[in-house]
């Protein structure tokens, strides 16, 4: 009687880190999964079996998917992979050839971090002070107000920009990402890449940015995180 093959398992991959980083997650991943790390040469691909059917974006696998990568990011650096993903053979298949990009990247992340801002307007708040300040807005008070909001939005997102280019943060701040989709009440969401050792100074400038809000503007400050916003592939 002929033997038959052991079932394929495919796995599900979070991200990459240096190998000698890389640790098992216990009952950490997707559907309860261990995530192990699959080696190659200097780099470890985060993986765990993955679940059966069509993998959907729902919060709580999301919530998976960063925790993941959130955990790993508390050992070293870590190239998160966008949700979704699923390799046959995660090192024919990715990593080995991908391995010098992956490399570069990691060695370009090297004690980098994402910190998140949003902020949310006090609508009575503001709406009473470009009232008293604005004789056409006091004219129109009867009429939508959505459109003042959004302008005086784009106002605060374009100083905390314009904070970032500003010899006060410039140093602070290598790179970062305005989203441009409008939310009711939101001034701004926005990521910035920087070092970990100036996060510090960072936390102590966005101190300042809040306190010349308050009672305006309530903001609110996320991280250090693992760089997501300005590095997430796709496995090919």
């Amino acid at each position: 009687m002929a033997v038959q093959s052991p079932p394929f398992t495919a796995l599900y991959c979070y991200g990459v880190t240096w190998a000698d980083a890389a640790e098992a997650q216990r009952s950490g991943g997707l559907a309860g999964k261990s995530v192990e790390p699959v080696r190659f040469e200097e780099l470890a691909a985060l993986a765990s079996e993955a679940p059966e059917g069509k993998i959907r974006a729902r919060r709580a696998d999301l919530m998976c998917h960063f925790d993941v990568l959130a955990r790993a990011f508390e050992r070293g650096t870590v190239i998160p992979l966008r949700f979704g993903i699923v390799l046959e053979d995660v090192v024919e298949d990715f990593l080995r050839p991908r391995r010098d990009e992956l490399v570069r990247l990691l060695q370009e992340l090297q004690g980098r971090v994402e910190l998140r801002v949003t902020a949310h307007y006090r609508e009575e708040a503001i709406l009473a002070e470009i009232v008293r300040e604005n004789a056409r807005v006091a004219r129109l008070r009867g009429q939508s107000s959505q459109g003042l909001l959004m302008e005086l939005g784009e106002l605060v997102a374009g100083e905390l920009q314009a904070r970032t280019n500003r010899d006060a943060l410039q140093p602070l701040v290598i790179d970062h990402e305005v989203d441009e989709e409008p939310i009711e009440h939101q001034v701004l969401r926005a990521s910035f890449l920087v070092e970990r050792k100036q996060v510090p100074a960072f936390d102590s400038a966005m101190e300042d940015l809040a306190s010349g809000q308050a009672g305006r503007i309530d903001f609110k400050y996320m991280g250090p995180l693992p760089p997501h916003s300005f590095v997430s592939l796709e496995a090919r």
